[in-house]
């Protein structure tokens, strides 16, 4: 177990650091100048946060601000982070960690009749909870969740600064935790989902720190299926609710950039996500912060969870807690 850790610590480590800036450090004035000049070749006035010349849609709303855009076929998915809610040293410390990435699956100039008809990519998210503080250090779960989606960069609402800027369907996505028995978990959904960004006030330059909205939105409303365990496993313990009533039928995210401080600290984000559809008195609640570290290829990490649903095994149990770590993307 204690060698899985360390590959694990190893992991992280490289991905952290091994992989693109996500704030490019500040530039000489020349030099920003002729990236300025080259930029104004791609850009898009209608839909500014797209100006890449590859096609590349603005990152996921978790990621809005801290996933780098590239023309590499992966890229961040979901927020990567590595955290923990105590001490090492305390018996209770548990390290939380997701690692979220996306696969493109085309290249991103085969456009029909100037259409990108097939934006198709494969997701996959790893998030855990490494009992840290326990004597042999034990996994007390892992969710595991590929999915297979198409990201089309649309303009069809704009008002002012307010704009939509993507439409997501995914026909399959899964989510299991890989444990059998009474303590197993899993379910299926299929989803659209619409993104809405807050153009910002700032002059948008090439700088991709600079390429994001000031806030975004987004909805997303799913067709869940193949939780029909869970439902067992409720009524075999009294109760009467189901497993969509904690876990929803959608759910509705929030982030906001730029608004506490300016200087070498300006790079933060704050993001909140909730369940739709669920049941009144099952809340559940995401709260993250990023602050990007200057000349760091990573950022300070913050997450605080109220609610239930906060992994599959624990999605009928109430919990509040905090973490604390840092955040990477590639």
């Amino acid at each position: 177990m204690k060698t899985t850790a360390i590959a694990i610590l190893c992991v992280l480590f490289f991905a952290s650091g091994g992989g693109a800036e996500e704030f490019p450090p500040p530039e000489e004035p020349a030099a920003a100048a002729a990236r300025q000049s080259t930029a104004s070749v791609h850009e898009d006035v209608n839909n500014p946060v797209n100006t890449l010349p590859t096609g590349e849609q603005q990152a996921s709303p978790q990621s809005a601000y801290f996933g780098k855009k590239t023309d590499r076929p992966v890229s961040a998915h979901k927020v990567n982070y590595f955290s923990i809610n105590q001490w090492p040293g305390d018996n209770r410390a548990q390290i939380k960690f997701q690692i979220s990435m996306k696969f493109r699956i085309l290249e991103p100039n085969l456009y029909v009749l100037k259409y990108n008809l097939f934006p198709a990519y494969i997701g996959y998210t790893q998030k855990s909870l490494w009992n840290k503080g326990m004597a042999s250090m034990p996994f007390e779960e892992s969710n595991y969740n590929p999915e297979f989606f198409l990201d089309y960069p649309v303009s069809v609402l704009n008002i002012g600064r307010f704009k939509m800027r993507n439409i997501v369907f995914c026909p399959l996505e899964h989510e299991s935790n890989g444990l059998d028995g009474a303590r197993s978990r899993s379910w299926n959904r299929q989803y659209i989902m619409l993104k809405f960004g807050l153009e910002s006030k700032e002059k948008l330059g090439i700088s991709n720190s600079l390429l994001a909205d000031k806030a975004s939105l987004y909805v997303k409303f799913w067709n869940a299926s193949g939780y029909s365990g869970q439902d067992d496993y409720l009524r075999s313990v009294g109760r009467t609710e189901k497993f969509t009533d904690y876990m929803g039928q959608g759910e509705i995210g929030v982030s906001v950039r730029n608004f506490l401080w300016a200087g070498s600290l300006k790079n933060h984000q704050f993001d909140v996500k909730t369940p739709l559809y669920r049941y009144s008195r099952k809340p559940s609640y995401e709260f993250q912060f990023r602050q990007q570290l200057p000349r760091m290829n990573f950022a300070v990490y913050l997450q605080y969870w109220y609610g239930y649903g906060e992994t599959l095994l624990r999605f009928d149990q109430f919990g509040h807690r905090g973490f604390a770590g840092f955040s990477f993307s590639y």
